[in-house]
C-alpha cells in the first residue's frame, strides 16, 4: 500500500525505510522493536558498538549543539527531551520536545539510519571497467538494467493505482478517532477506551478526502485516542521491519567508519527541516 510523505507530501511505500523522494524517515514504520536504544546512554552505546563516526556524522547525543549542520539530543533544565536539527544557516528545527525519552530517542535514531542507507545507496554504482588505455567505463547495461525498468514501472504504476487510497495511520472526523490500516477502518471508543472495526463507505468524506483528516502516522501520548499499535487489531506484518534481520549489516558491513575516513557530512539535506 502506498503512504504519503508527511515531510515532502510525495507518495512511498508502506515497507520504505526512507521516503524515495525526500530522504526522510518513514513514521509508519513499527517503533519499539527489540534491540532498539531507549535512552541517550543506550543510543551512545549503539553508536560506539557500531563504530559510528559521531563527529564526522554531526550528531551530538547528549549535547545542545548550536553550531550549524547538526543533528543532536539533550535534555533541557525542565526535564524536556528536545531533538534538533541545525540547518547549513545555524537556524534551529526542534523534531520532538517533551518528556518521552525513549519515543525522541528513537527519532533520532531512526535519521541516523537514513543518513547510513543513504550512503550505502550512493555505493551501489555500475560496475567500473578498464579500457585498454586505462580510462575507466561504466559496464554496458544488461538484462539487469531492463528488470529494473520493469520493476520501476509496475511500482508507477501500483502509485497511480493508490493515488487516493487514504494512507496508513490516525485520523479525526466528524468528532471521532479512526484508524486506517490495509484497507480496513477502525474507531476508537472514548468511552471504552479501545480500538473496534468501523465501516466506512467508499463515498465517506473520511475515505474520498482523506487528506483533510488525516492526524499522521505516529501516534501522539498527548491524543484523545490510543495508540492502536495496544489494539488486538494492530499487526505489524505489513508495515514493520524485522529488527533482527540484517540490522548489523545495515550499520557495518563495508565500511571504515570507524576511523571516519568514509563519512562525508556534506551530503547531508541540511536545509530541511528534518
Amino acid at each position: 500500500m502506498k503512504l504519503r510523505c508527511e515531510y515532502c507530501g510525495n507518495y512511498l511505500s508502506e515497507t520504505d525505510e526512507v521516503c524515495p523522494h525526500c530522504g526522510a524517515p518513514n513514521p509508519n514504520l513499527a517503533r519499539g522493536a527489540a534491540g532498539e536504544p531507549k535512552t541517550i546512554e543506550e543510543l551512545r552505546a549503539f553508536a560506539e558498538a557500531h563504530h559510528l563516526p559521531l563527529k564526522q556524522m554531526r550528531f551530538f547525543l547528549g549535547e545542545n549543539c548550536l553550531e550549524p549542520r547538526a543533528f543532536g539530543i539533550y535534555r533541557a533544565d525542565n526535564g524536556d527531551f528536545i531533538v534538533y536539527k541545525n540547518k547549513s544557516d545555524g537556524s534551529r528545527a526542534v523534531r520532538y520536545q517533551g518528556k518521552d525519552e525513549a519515543f525522541a530517542v528513537n527519532e533520532l535514531w531512526q535519521k541516523m539510519r537514513s543518513e547510513i542507507m543513504a550512503r550505502k545507496g550512493s555505493r551501489a554504482a555500475a560496475p567500473v571497467s578498464r579500457s585498454p588505455s586505462g580510462r575507466s567505463r561504466r559496464g554496458r547495461r544488461g538484462p539487469g538494467f531492463i528488470i529494473f525498468i520493469i520493476i520501476a514501472l509496475a511500482m508507477l504504476f501500483t502509485a497511480l493505482r493508490d493515488f487516493n487510497s487514504p494512507s496508513r495511520g490516525y485520523y479525526s472526523y466528524d468528532g471521532g478517532y479512526y484508524y486506517y490500516d490495509s484497507d480496513d477502518w477502525y474507531y476508537y471508543d472514548t468511552a471504552d477506551e479501545d480500538w473496534y472495526a468501523a465501516d466506512v463507505d467508499s463515498d465517506s468524506p473520511l475515505y474520498s478526502d482523506s487528506d483533510d483528516y488525516y492526524q499522521g502516522g505516529s501516534y501522539d501520548s498527548g491524543s484523545e485516542y490510543g495508540d492502536f499499535r495496544d489494539s488486538d487489531w494492530y499487526s505489524d506484518s505489513g508495515g514493520s521491519w524485522d529488527s533482527g534481520s540484517s540490522w548489523d549489516d545495515d550499520w557495518d558491513s563495508g565500511s571504515d567508519w570507524d576511523t571516519g575516513s568514509d563519512w562525508d557530512s556534506g551530503s547531508t539535506d541540511w536545509d530541511s527541516d528534518w
